[in-house]
């Protein structure tokens, strides 16, 4: 078998859509107009992801020198990455305003609604969502 079929950074840098799924149900979210509420990531193999992902740790490793970081600034952190790698979206919609979507209100997103950062990051991280056959 020849490894070098398996290269998914190529794939984690044009990134997945996500279609969000309501925190309890599970059905997948859709607007008035029966649209899904869907989010572009860029993978975790990505260069962006990576980037962003050295950065912070070397912010942390200056901030805690003693290499114990909080479990709470470990989450930011993930955020953070999350909000650096989203590409897009649609549907978005938060306090009845059509998000624009850039880093701020990502982050923002990310960090009100921890579910959705939760389903994205899941997404992301998986490797089969961006293995090209």
């Amino acid at each position: 078998m020849d490894l070098a079929q398996f290269d998914l950074k190529e794939a984690a840098n044009s990134g997945i859509t996500v279609e969000l799924a309501h925190p309890v149900t599970g059905e997948i979210l859709e607007d008035e107009k029966g649209n899904n509420l869907v989010i572009k990531v860029l993978g975790k193999d990505s260069a962006k992801w990576n980037q962003t992902a050295k950065r912070i740790q070397a912010k942390n490793a200056n901030k805690y020198r003693n290499g114990k970081v909080p479990e709470a600034e470990v989450e930011r952190s993930l955020r953070e990455i999350l909000a650096e790698c989203t590409v897009s979206w649609s549907n978005i919609v938060y306090n009845e305003e059509a998000l624009k979507c850039n880093k701020e209100n990502a982050l923002m997103l990310y960090e009100k609604r921890s579910w959705i950062a939760e389903q994205v990051l899941e997404a992301a991280a998986d490797r089969a969502n961006y293995f090209l056959a």
